[in-house]
């Protein structure tokens, strides 16, 4: 959806349920330029300073804040997006290299015995499974 005009109100806008016209203005020039997506850019009316008129033309001062926002925003989405690529691509060869891994217990050694923590001391030299549960663990919280 293009529309000719836009409209922006600090007073009356909305960026979660404007659409840009007079009856739903939105809130931010920011939102409003992000809905058209790319340049021309159509006519911005916002708020008047007279008291006699409601909708006034946005200035060029104020239009080419708004365009810096978009375009800095527009450039981080760029940069999120090629990162969520790479992040992507390096996700499924890890996964693809983790399937090609199988883990097997080697038949030639003898089975290994199951033995708690606490009774390892007797088993040195031997091959062995530990079992052992743990009531509570404490993870560092840096992740």
């Amino acid at each position: 959806m293009v529309l000719a005009e836009l409209y922006i109100s600090d007073r009356e806008g909305n960026d979660v349920t404007g659409d840009g016209t007079k009856e739903k203005p939105f809130k931010t020039g920011l939102k409003a330029l992000m809905t058209v997506g790319k340049e021309p850019f159509p006519t911005i009316y916002v708020d008047s300073q007279k008291e006699n008129e409601r909708w006034d033309v946005i200035s060029k001062s104020q239009m080419k804040n708004i365009r810096k926002l978009w375009h800095r925003e527009q450039m981080k989405s760029e940069s999120r997006e090629k990162k969520e690529a790479e992040d992507n691509l390096r996700r499924e060869k890890n996964l693809e290299e983790a399937k090609k891994i199988t883990i097997r217990n080697d038949p030639s050694l003898p089975e290994p015995k199951c033995v708690k923590i606490r009774e390892l001391k007797g088993y040195r030299g031997q091959r062995i499974k530990v079992l052992q549960e743990c009531y509570a663990l404490t993870l560092p919280n840096n992740t």
